[in-house]
């Protein structure tokens, strides 16, 4: 049984290694993470249930075990529960070691020690190679989870800052982003124009075709929109049909430029529905913007658009306004 250890660890390790690859390399839908997670944990815990059958509760190994399992759940995992169940291990430890100072049970681990030296010296090898190896399997337990909990995180962040009809960004992080832009430095801070535009007559599109083609007449305009914008340029759903596009380092002449290329696209780029003609879909666009130097908050830039926007609507529609400010 001496070798006992050296081959478990071996084998643990190799599990270990390629359950850390598939968590950090495979996407994973929420509920796949969850019963990856589950699973993990399970087999951590069998794992180091062998482990300790293998060594003994008392002794080195089995040591850096338990430390190695509290340590991974104070990362992962609520530090209440952590405590309890850590508790409750020593607690079952200290209960066996009663038991067996009583002569009630007796202590022979699977790879208990010799009296012959030459084996003893063996013994302590394989138990600190298996040591090693067990520390090697913790680390990939850690890789495994943690990966999967940095994917959870991030997927839980995409869906705080996204519209999830249309899938770009919500107001909030619209507002959220404009505001930190405008209370930049002087120094730091580029020009920034923003545009809001609204889907024209959207309430007929619900009343004749059902606000599920509604939905996919959103969507249609949000990449629409999405694909004449520039990487660094944010668009969201900023409520109901409306939608924010803020254009950082963009001037007021640039900011009108690109409406008109988004309302010229939404003009020739006609939605398809099942068992009815192509939808033509237009917009309403205002346009405004801050220098660098100008103290503006979010609230008023948006206003001016918002202003422009509906002097849109009442001349007609399916234009671009820009903001004038009284001199």
């Amino acid at each position: 049984m001496l070798w006992a250890g050296l081959a478990w660890g071996l084998i643990a390790s190799l599990l270990w290694f390629a359950i850390a690859r598939f968590g950090s390399r495979q996407p994973m839908s929420e509920a796949q993470e969850n019963r990856f997670a589950s699973f993990t944990i399970l087999f951590f815990g069998v794992t180091g249930i062998v482990s300790l059958l293998l060594v003994g509760p008392f002794n080195l190994v089995t040591g850096i075990v338990l430390t190695g399992c509290v340590l991974i759940g104070l990362l992962l995992f609520p530090a209440t529960q952590i405590t309890l169940v850590f508790i409750l291990s020593m607690a079952a430890i200290l209960a066996y070691a009663i038991v067996v100072s009583l002569d009630t049970t007796l202590y022979r681990p699977l790879l208990a020690p010799v009296d012959y030296r030459p084996a003893q010296v063996w013994y302590d090898i394989i138990t600190i190679i298996a040591a090693g190896l067990i520390i090697t399997k913790d680390s990939f337990t850690v890789a495994a989870l943690t990966s999967t909990w940095r994917h959870r995180e991030a997927s839980t962040f995409d869906r705080s800052i996204r519209d999830p009809l249309t899938g770009v960004a919500n107001r909030g992080h619209l507002l959220q982003t404009l505001t930190h832009q405008l209370a930049m430095p002087t120094r730091a801070r580029k020009g920034l124009a923003v545009v809001l535009m609204d889907v024209d007559f959207f309430k007929q599109i619900n009343d004749r075709y059902g606000h599920a083609t509604g939905d996919q007449a959103l969507i249609h305009v949000a990449e629409t929109l999405q694909d004449n914008l520039r990487d660094n340029d944010l668009l969201g759903r900023y409520g109901g049909e409306e939608f924010l596009m803020l254009l950082p380092g963009a001037t007021l002449s640039q900011a009108h430029n690109v409406a008109e290329r988004c309302a010229e696209a939404l003009r020739h780029n006609a939605m398809a529905i099942t068992g009815s003609p192509a939808i033509k879909l237009t917009a309403s666009f205002g346009v405004s913007s801050a220098s660098a130097q100008s103290a503006m908050d979010a609230h008023t830039l948006i206003e001016e658009a918002d202003r422009a926007m509906y002097t849109a609507k009442h001349q007609g529609r399916d234009r671009v306004v820009v903001y004038s400010r009284p001199q």
